[in-house]
């Protein structure tokens, strides 16, 4: 059996997992090989208890890439430049590398300066620099209107801005201000988590309500006014005295440069296999595109990312060793929903349900929120 090469562009949730799982899968003759710009791995969920001050400093959950030399996977350093699917050739900062495989985990690409104003303005909750410029700006805070904005759909871990503004009000609380501030989310979706179901979404909806949180529905932000703080939407404008941001959401320019997307914006694939229409190609996580039954497509989330790896090193793996490939993605998944005060809900189900996802909310435990903890470090452990 000749050796293969398999690229994993991309070294976040997804590319790890996948990297880890195939180096287990096969034999040492056979390479696996991860390319990311970065060097350090972390996982985005840390950056709210970062903001929150749980965590003091992003070093706290970080991993060197370099470690995964220790588990006999090759790392390079280096910016993605060009995509061949056709060949399954990558060009990079370091080099030009080709494969028998490639995985495409490059997530999702934030751009901010598609608003007017808003890089200015907002704090970007998904960087780590931004999520400890708001936890400084909330120390400092003593009181005013404090506004959440999801600027376009889709983006990365739908539950995010909720819990950014569940454990904003919960912190205001403890510090005796909270009785001077207002507390706003406006979002484009006509609920939150609008995949999971109405039932979901309006129970969040009550959760915020409960706790005196604004919910703003089908607001398209089209500017941000740094200077007169002030965020002017379509059908309304809104005043902030803390503006914290979702920015726009895209695939990577080497995604679209390569023409991997479709009109979605995303890279489309099988929706079981994770394959792409190009042989030996897969994509992963929160670039790709799949529609649902319902119309609507499976959320930008991490739990989709870390099984999707799994199911295709599975499969590559028993291509290579000359088997049928029978593993296959089913669209399950949950999620923990910070809420403050040490709890947190918990949604989980089948996102490919048919008619509809079928999906349950359970009521907020600090269980719960020990659970969403314990997982983190178990993922950290593992990982890397």
């Amino acid at each position: 059996m000749s050796s293969k090469t398999i690229l994993i562009l991309g070294g976040g949730l997804g590319g790890i997992t996948a990297a880890s799982a195939l180096r287990r899968l096969c034999a040492p003759e056979h390479r696996v090989v991860v390319i990311e710009r970065n060097a350090k791995f972390s996982l985005r969920m840390a950056n709210l208890w970062l903001m929150t001050g749980e965590r003091k400093r992003p070093e706290e959950g970080e991993r060197d890439l370099s470690r995964l030399a220790e588990r006999g996977i090759e790392w390079t350093r280096a910016e993605i430049e060009a995509i061949d699917p056709d060949t399954r050739t990558v060009r990079t900062s370091a080099g030009t590398v080709a494969g028998d495989y490639l995985v495409m985990a490059l997530g999702a690409e934030r751009h901010p300066e598609a608003v007017p104003g808003f890089a200015e303005a907002a704090l970007d909750l998904y960087e780590a620099t931004g999520a400890l410029r708001i936890r400084e700006s909330l120390e400092n805070f003593t009181g005013g209107r404090v506004v959440v904005i999801v600027a376009r759909t889709p983006f990365s871990c739908p539950s995010a801005p909720y819990e950014a503004a569940f454990l904003i009000e919960s912190l205001l609380r403890r510090r005796g201000v909270r009785a001077r501030s207002e507390i706003a989310v406006y979002t484009p979706e006509d609920l939150p988590m609008p995949v999971a179901g109405p039932e979901v979404g309006k129970e969040l909806v009550r959760m915020l309500e409960e706790r005196g949180i604004e919910f703003h529905p089908e607001q398209i932000v089209m500017k941000v006014d740094p200077a007169a703080r002030t965020a002017r939407f379509e059908l309304e404008d809104s005043k902030f005295d803390l503006l914290i941001g979702v920015p726009p959401h895209r695939a990577p320019e080497s995604l679209r440069a390569a023409k991997l997307t479709d009109a979605s914006g995303w890279v489309p694939v099988d929706a079981s296999s994770l394959r792409t229409r190009h042989a030996g190609v897969y994509a992963i996580g929160d670039a790709t595109s799949i529609r649902l039954p319902i119309g609507m497509f499976l959320p930008k989330a991490g739990v989709f990312a870390d099984e999707q790896a799994r199911i295709v090193a599975e499969n590559i793996a028993a291509e290579i060793a000359g088997k049928a490939a029978v593993s296959r993605f089913n669209g399950h998944g949950f999620c923990y929903i910070e809420i403050g005060d040490s709890m947190a809900a918990y949604g989980a189900g089948n996102f490919y349900g048919i008619p509809a996802p079928t999906i349950s909310l359970e009521p907020p435990s600090t269980r719960f929120c020990k659970e969403k903890h314990e997982m983190e470090r178990a993922a950290q452990a593992l990982w890397l």
